[in-house]
């Protein structure tokens, strides 16, 4: 068998478990989203996003 094939072979076996990480990644990824901009640290992000025009030095 060529070589190639064979690589593509084996790479191709375990294309299930990358959707699957996929999947994953992408759910992870839209909760912590969710998480952050929720209503509850709203507060918190805008304080954060003013502090560089503020003036007082640290």
């Amino acid at each position: 068998m060529n070589p190639v094939f064979h690589a593509a072979s084996e790479t191709a076996r375990y294309g299930w478990l990358m959707g699957v990480l996929t999947v994953l990644f992408l759910a992870c990824f839209v909760g912590w989203t969710w998480w952050a901009y929720g209503s509850a640290r709203r507060a918190r992000l805008e304080e954060a996003a003013r502090l560089p025009l503020s003036e007082d030095e640290p």
